[in-house]
């Protein structure tokens, strides 16, 4: 059985505040240390359900968060710049027939009241993302293309907030909440000590359960992405990148050939919208 897993550290226990979540913070390496813990009892869990291959994505901004020297050495990793990655937070899923699903640490879509750093995809450009009119964040749509691969998301962990959205979207699938938030910078915290040992035995439960069980988060047919940015200049920098269009103002509709390739394609719509050009170009 193969597992794939990808990881966020918004909702990764303990972290509560960007000190904790970019290079060169205060906190930061406080915040990858609780990363690696949490992801590292998900694998452990896979391991015990009987997983031979295990893939964890770094998914999270730089994407070089987790330390593969304090990686569980049942686990591969993917890791490496975010520019150089077509697939974002899903890089890596393609090179293997996966079984199933897991998300670590992640967080409320963007505009979602009590929650860590809600957000989607890229919290600095992007308003709102919909799938067929429906909002999305990272959890629904991650979750989607997956099941395009014929890929279950079985598990999710992150704040309470969270994790209902989660089983809202994809239904009754094993969640593990690591803490409360009330407000987007703080959140009554439960121990790592605590929060470890449930997301190993989630993962095990899930992954250990009947194949038929596991359901594919899918629309049944098909499937339009839009995205409203927070500015004209960002959509209109978005809007020149392949496969999308601009239908508004500050929205595009992205196409692809399957949903695999649309995502590919979203991504690259957020980066041309995130780029910023040499002074003689602005």
């Amino acid at each position: 059985m193969n597992v794939y897993i990808s990881v966020d550290i918004e909702g990764i226990s303990g972290v509560v505040h960007a000190d904790m979540m970019m290079p060169g913070q205060p906190e930061y390496e406080r915040g990858r240390a609780l990363m690696i813990g949490d992801a590292n009892a998900a694998i452990e869990g896979a391991v015990r359900a009987g997983a031979t291959r295990i893939v964890v994505a770094d998914g999270h901004g730089p994407m070089r968060n987790l330390k593969i020297e304090d990686l569980h050495p049942a686990a591969e990793l993917v890791t490496g710049t975010a520019d150089a990655r077509d697939w974002c937070q899903l890089e890596g899923a393609d090179a293997d027939s996966f079984a199933a699903a897991l998300f670590i640490g992640y967080h409320a879509m963007a505009k979602t009241p009590k929650a860590i750093h809600p957000h989607t995809i890229a919290g600095a450009v992007v308003h709102e993302l919909r799938v067929n009119g429906e909002p999305h964040g990272e959890t629904g749509l991650n979750a989607l293309v997956l099941g395009s691969l014929g890929i279950p998301t079985v598990l999710v962990t992150g704040d309470e907030t969270t994790c209902a959205e989660a089983r809202r979207m994809l239904g009754p699938i094993e969640t593990v909440a690591v803490k409360s938030a009330v407000g987007r910078n703080a959140a009554i915290c439960r121990a790592p000590a605590a929060t470890r040992p449930e997301i190993t035995a989630a993962a095990e439960r899930a992954l250990a359960a009947d194949e038929g069980a596991r359901s594919l988060y899918s629309t049944g047919g098909r499937v339009v992405i839009e995205v409203d940015f927070l500015t004209m200049v960002q959509c209109n920098r978005a809007a020149r990148t392949k496969a999308v269009e601009q239908t508004g103002p500050v929205t595009i509709a992205i196409a692809g050939d399957g949903l695999w390739d649309q995502y590919r394609n979203v991504w690259a719509a957020l980066r041309s919208a995130l780029y910023e050009p040499a002074s003689f170009l602005a």
